[in-house]
């Protein structure tokens, strides 16, 4: 029901308590306000973690006195090197003797008597089976304490975490998964999600078979059954060295 109001000279229509539109419109403001509230919520917690590894060493202990991951060393690398008393060091970023935080890098290590183990990896699609095998092996052989580092140290550096609780620690795969995560800012959409494909199936695979989780059968498992167009052996052996003349 709607009254007359004067207001002035003119008349406006006041609409009652009862009306519908009256009702609706207050509900939506505050679906609005809930909606930014939320959605600045969301932004205050996920952006310092997506920041972190730019802002920040993301330096974490995977395995105390044993292994560590970080983002790019850049200039701290001698003191890092010292500070953890490294004997090796795993870049999974890439590079080229172009780039001068690869060159820092690779003659940092050697000045520190550090190995120097180099393997590029994506951060965006399924690794190969070769790659999967080298980054088992370059885990395996490369002597205590590592480091373990991308350009962010949140995606690949997850992925050899993953891998490093594995096949070192032997952590079965739900347990290892936890290498990969926000805290380091990991976000598995728009690509990163593929690193997780490997360990999803083999987890899989062991609970088809209703097999336990043990090192060696995961590395079997990866060379044998891992869906990749890449042929099933052993690539060769791995050892340190930059892939680059430095």
């Amino acid at each position: 029901m709607t009254r007359l109001i004067a207001r002035g000279r003119r008349l406006r229509p006041l609409v009652s308590t009862d009306s519908d539109a009256y009702k609706r419109r207050p509900l939506r403001h505050r679906l609005k306000i809930a909606a930014r509230l939320l959605g600045a919520a969301v932004i205050l917690v996920v952006a310092p973690l997506a920041l972190r590894p730019y802002l920040t060493q993301n330096f974490g202990v995977i395995a105390t006195g044993r292994a560590y991951r970080s983002s790019q060393p850049t200039t701290r690398l001698p003191e890092m090197i010292r500070e953890h008393h490294l004997a090796s060091i795993l870049n999974l970023r890439g590079g080229t003797p172009a780039e001068s935080w690869y060159v820092d890098e690779v003659r940092n290590a050697r000045a520190g008597g550090v190995d120097f183990y180099d393997l590029p990896l994506s951060a965006v699609r399924r690794p190969s089976r070769r790659e999967l095998l080298f980054l088992i092996d370059a885990l395996a052989s490369a002597p205590p304490p590592l480091l373990i580092h991308c350009r962010a140290g949140a995606d690949r550096t997850g992925l050899a975490t993953v891998v490093y609780n594995l096949y070192v620690l032997g952590l079965p795969p739900e347990k290892a998964m936890e290498g990969f995560t926000v805290l380091h800012g990991h976000f598995p959409i728009l690509g990163p999600q593929h690193l997780h494909e490997p360990i999803d199936e083999y987890a899989a695979w062991l609970k088809a078979q209703g097999l336990e989780h043990e090192p060696s059968r995961f590395r079997g498992w990866v060379r044998d059954e891992y869906r990749a167009p890449d042929p099933s052996k052993d690539p060769r052996p791995i050892t340190p060295g930059a892939r680059f003349p430095v």
